[in-house]
């Protein structure tokens, strides 16, 4: 609280020019009412939305007079573009393709190249090519996580800009209890499971009969496949 009542302080005793360049060139206080309600605005715009900045009471008379500056001040529709701070959103792409069938896809296939490698009765090519394989399957794991995450942060922004807004995003690797929940970054996260591509297909998760995994697998992608394609 005293941080912010210093800010505003500071604020209201500045001035500003009016008139530059011309013969009625002067200084006047700063316009303290504009600037409070810009920054009680941007401050909704930064929870997400008024109703969340007044959770705490919202009935209150103080939260009354709060509500009306903000909607005085811009269009509900456009109150997103008042926000200054990123967008943050906790991804766990591990915790997602658990979710889409990948992760015990991987697994189930890893396991059965690396059982497929110890096998003593293969020649010394075969042995070469199990553990390239093996190698390989692996390799895909990571990439695919890697490609998936540049993929959700691109399916944020584009959902951004389809909205008018030009807000910085980061994905946090910190568990979803340390960040603050939001609605509006609630509803873009799951918009974006939904629609980002996976990167083995180039499209959206297809759910229509079973899980993700199991479309890669009527398509003939699973992990030893695409494996074996490249090397």
């Amino acid at each position: 609280m005293a941080q912010a009542i210093a800010a505003l302080t500071a604020a209201a005793r500045t001035t500003r020019t009016i008139g530059a360049g011309t013969d009625n060139e002067h200084t006047e206080p700063a316009d303290f009412g504009e600037i409070a309600c810009h920054v009680i605005t941007s401050v909704a715009a930064n929870l997400g939305d008024v109703d969340t900045l007044l959770a705490g009471r919202p009935g209150s008379w103080e939260a009354d007079y709060v509500r009306q500056i903000v909607h005085s001040t811009t269009p509900e529709e456009e109150l997103l573009t008042w926000r200054t701070e990123p967008v943050r959103l906790h991804l766990d792409v591990e915790g997602v393709f658990y979710d889409f069938g990948l992760e015990q896809l991987w697994d189930e296939e890893s396991g059965q190249a690396i059982k497929h490698e110890q096998d003593d009765s293969l020649t010394e090519e075969q042995a070469a090519r199990a553990d390239a394989i093996a190698a390989q399957i692996d390799r895909l794991w990571e990439q695919d996580q890697a490609a998936y995450r540049e993929a959700y942060l691109a399916s944020i922004r584009q959902e951004l800009t389809r909205r008018g807004l030009t807000i910085e995003v980061e994905a946090i690797d910190e568990p979803a209890d340390a960040l603050t929940w939001e609605p509006f970054t609630d509803e873009l996260h799951e918009l974006a499971r939904k629609n980002t591509p996976l990167p083995m297909t180039g499209e959206a998760p297809d759910w229509t009969e079973g899980t993700p995994a199991d479309s890669l697998r009527r398509a003939g992608l699973p992990y030893t496949a695409r494996a074996q394609d490249a090397i």
